[in-house]
């Protein structure tokens, strides 16, 4: 189209993000405010209980040398920073410890409370209540489920933050109350300068045995670089003019196949109310999706066998995605050397369930994944075998999450008796949903060793009514303490 001598160019994915983004109504039913409550209080249980990680601490390094008076809180420290900054350090306590929720769409999947710290932090640099931190932070969730049905991000081996960043400029957008067009052009922003690989899921390890630090970083940074994409354009920052539908646009590099426009104008429709924030599946244990329900049915079985010493195999049955992530893509899944090489894989994941009646942070801790007897029992007793009955991989990955990833377990003692641990849903998923005393449950076992008792227990109430605060700033007030007090919490 011609005006004048100037061509107009259309990027008509831009505009629509944009136009729902501004025009969507932030009012929540008490369903969605709810599952809104329970995404955020979930995401500071889980960063709460990271804040020893070595990728934490190097966060916290870092933003430490940028301190700014008055400025956003830095979770666990009494540090100030930028809202950017505080994003970035924040967000990585999410994914330290693979604890927190994750989203499967028709063509993709990741884990969209990558945003939170992020939304945390821009709300409280705005001034916003808690109802207005909930509101933005179910728009966002509701861009990042229509981003993964729309893409795939495999074709071109990029990474799923690639999906989440542009749902993170949606609740900025919200927070910064931006207009259409500076929606637009934070889309933009977000999108073309920031294309992350997929390189950080290669399943190589470093010189210590672990996956890449980067693992931690990346959905923090893709919110961090959203943040500043959203910032920029508040004050009239212009981004390319077509960052979707361009020649070497979004669309173009994801290697899009079917044009997504149809699918986001289905899933963004401004007319409908916000609700897939309720859809996301949340983790009662520190280890990926795929282990979750085999957790549940070892729990199961061992609560009926008593004496574990009396063990004499453990046999796991497990879907077939679930079997290929933690098994076959392993460099040697039955002698973990690490933490992360530990919790990616289903014998050991299994083992520690059986051998100590839980799974928590401290299951993975080195010193305990390289004790000899443990590392015998995983070796010889467990055995983890595919089960196509219970999900295949030609099936797709959203009817397998849609059922539960699901895994069975039996127990055979030395007598020969067989004791049985059903494939079920694991607590979480939308087949069964946290209520709210698993989640403070959740939040006291991760914040606790930290912020000490009185504050988690402070941290609950405010969370549980944070519809209610006038400012965001009752919740992060309570996020601020000094590193010092750590071990004596802990000691408590």
């Amino acid at each position: 189209m011609i005006e004048g001598q100037i061509p107009v160019y259309r990027d008509e994915i831009a505009e629509h993000l944009a136009a729902f983004t501004v025009g969507v109504s932030g009012s929540l039913s008490p369903e969605i405010t709810g599952a809104a409550k329970r995404v955020l209080g979930d995401s500071i249980a889980v960063s709460l209980g990271a804040l020893d990680h070595p990728a934490a601490r190097a966060a916290r390094r870092h933003v430490e040398r940028f301190p700014v008076p008055g400025g956003q809180t830095v979770w666990g420290s009494t540090v100030r920073t930028t809202p950017e900054l505080a994003a970035l350090a924040n967000g990585v306590l999410l994914r330290c410890y693979d604890y927190n929720d994750f989203f499967v769409g028709r063509r993709n999947s990741g884990h969209p409370s990558d945003i939170v710290a992020g939304v945390i932090a821009c709300a409280e640099w705005t001034g916003a209540s808690g109802a207005e931190t909930l509101s933005a932070l179910a728009v966002g969730y509701e861009v990042v489920a229509a981003l993964f049905d729309a893409y795939s991000t495999a074709p071109g081996g990029w990474d799923y933050t690639n999906l989440v960043g542009p749902g993170a400029t949606a609740a900025f957008a919200r927070l910064l109350k931006l207009d259409e067009t500076q929606a637009r052009e934070a889309y933009g922003m977000t999108v073309i300068p920031h294309f992350a690989s997929d390189e950080v899921e290669s399943c190589e390890l470093n010189r210590r045995g672990d996956l890449t630090m980067w693992k931690r970083f990346n959905g923090s940074d893709a919110v961090r670089n959203a943040l500043q994409a959203a910032l920029l354009a508040s004050v009239g920052v212009e981004a390319a003019v077509r960052p979707f539908t361009g020649k070497m646009g979004f669309s173009a590099k994801l290697q899009a196949k079917d044009d997504p426009l149809p699918i986001l104008r289905e899933r963004l429709d401004a007319s409908r109310p916000l609700g897939r924030i309720a859809e996301t599946y949340m983790k009662l244990w520190p280890v990926g999706s795929v282990g979750q329900s085999a957790i549940r049915a070892a729990l199961e079985a061992r609560a009926k066998v008593g004496d574990v010493s009396r063990i004499k195999e453990v046999r796991v049955f497990s879907e077939e995605g679930a079997y290929h992530h933690l098994v076959e893509l392993r460099q040697d899944p039955w002698n973990p050397i690490s933490r992360e090489t530990a919790d990616h894989s289903m014998p050991y994941i299994v083992g520690a369930a059986v051998l100590d009646g839980y799974i928590h942070v401290d299951s993975f801790a080195r010193e305990r994944v390289l004790e000899p007897s443990r590392r015998a029992f995983v070796r010889d007793r467990v055995k983890v075998v595919p089960a196509p009955e219970l999900g295949t991989i030609a099936s797709g990955k959203l009817k397998r999450a849609e059922d539960g990833y699901l895994s069975r377990v039996e127990i055979e003692t030395v007598d020969g008796v067989v004791h049985h641990g059903a494939a079920k849903p694991f607590p979480g998923h939308p087949k069964a949903p946290f209520s709210e005393a698993d989640l403070e449950e959740k939040l006291h076992a991760n914040a606790a060793p930290y912020a000490g008792r009185a504050v988690t227990e402070t941290l609950a109430r405010v969370l549980f009514s944070i519809e209610e605060a006038e400012s965001v700033k009752a919740l992060t007030s309570l996020m601020a303490f000094d590193e010092s007090q750590w071990p004596v919490n802990k000691a408590a």
